[in-house]
């Protein structure tokens, strides 16, 4: 009797598996970062509520921003023959266009913004954390709204700190890639052991975090892995593993423990969130929404000063008193953040289509 061999993927290559599964994260990957920036109500109440608040917003939702590093490192060297000077430059090309131009553009309209409420409303209220007036800004105070002018290191739109590291990482893909090729297992180790050991280059934008998980991603493409089989590989591991740690560091939360727990929940919960999500994918369940995909950017960098605002609006009718309210505070400021933005980008879309090329980016 033959041996019969099921193929991994009965239904779509692993190729359209991974592609679909990266467009599909897109979305809820953005989401995970809103969730973050939703962690602080004013006075939270109920065990219940600090439970879940801490379990979505603190550890389940903290791998999206590595999972993003990590998706971003696979895609620049994806099928890609030769790394050389001409391709670091064309690279380099498209990056501005699909990183550099809407870093600028939404920072650019922050400053805009945060100088007409002060100096012409004289709303102080309105602002983009704690920073000074902007009367008391010098030429530097504007250079610095785009790169570390809020406290201790972030842009004046405070979530695009994430587009500045990776393009900083970016810049250093020769070095990657070199490590990669000539000492794959060293170069990754050490990157390792930096990241865990919490090693810190003191420089704005050179971010170990974002160099180790980028890296990972580049070098599952350069020796031309699928991150979805490679993830395949611990399939039953992953979903019984991260669930347990995310469960204990959720636990431990304020303990030593959580030393050891997070970083293991970060890896694991990336594995995890490939296998669930491939599975799904490959069983028909879900597909990506174009829709939501393209608009996933367009949400992460509009999102911060609305999130903030609707949440302090929500507290003069909603009182923070009960752990209903904690609950109501925590998840409306949230959704009514999304259902905005992709409204917004919606109409831009229908009747400004072009000025895409600044707010998302230009994607060749």
């Amino acid at each position: 009797m033959k041996h019969i061999c099921i193929p991994l993927f009965p239904n779509m290559t692993p190729q359209e598996v991974q592609s679909k599964t990266i467009a599909w994260l897109r979305f809820p990957m953005i989401i995970g970062v809103l969730l973050i920036h939703s962690y602080n109500p004013i006075h939270p109440k109920g065990d219940v509520f600090v439970f879940v608040r801490n379990l979505s917003s603190e550890v389940v939702a903290r791998f999206c921003v590595p999972l993003f590093f990590l998706i971003a490192g696979y895609l620049f060297f994806y099928k890609l023959k030769q790394f050389n000077g001409a391709t670091y430059r064309e690279k380099l090309r498209k990056r501005a266009s699909s990183l550099l131009v809407p870093y600028l553009f939404w920072n650019l309209w922050a400053i805009i913004t945060y100088v007409v409420l002060q100096e012409v409303f004289e709303l102080r209220t309105l602002a983009y954390g704690p920073v000074d007036r902007v009367e008391t800004w010098q030429i530097a105070d504007y250079l610095r709204c785009f790169w570390d002018i809020r406290a201790p290191h972030y842009p004046l739109v405070y979530p695009l700190w994430f587009v500045r590291d990776l393009m900083v990482t970016v810049l250093l893909t020769p070095l990657v890639y070199a490590g990669i090729k000539r000492l794959p297992h060293l170069f990754i180790a050490a990157l390792f052991v930096a990241w865990i050991g919490g090693f810190s280059f003191r420089v704005t934008g050179l971010n170990t975090g974002a160099i180790f998980f980028f890296s990972i991603g580049a070098l599952l493409s350069i020796q031309g892995r699928n991150m979805v089989t490679e993830c395949r590989k611990i399939q039953r591991f992953s979903w019984v593993a991260y669930p347990a740690i995310a469960l204990a560091d959720t636990l431990c939360k304020g303990t030593v423990a959580t030393t050891y727990l997070h970083p293991a929940g970060l890896l694991l919960g990336i594995v995890f969130t490939f296998n669930i999500t491939s599975w799904l994918i490959e069983k028909e369940k879900i597909r990506p929404r174009h829709f939501l995909a393209s608009g996933s950017f367009f949400v992460y960098a509009a999102h911060e000063q609305m999130l903030s605002q609707i949440r302090k609006t929500l507290v003069t009718f909603v009182p923070d008193t009960s752990e209903t309210a904690s609950f109501i505070l925590y998840l409306l400021p949230l959704l009514l953040t999304v259902g905005i933005t992709l409204a917004l980008y919606y109409l831009q879309q229908r009747f400004v289509p072009a000025l895409s090329r600044f707010t998302v980016g230009k994607r060749d």
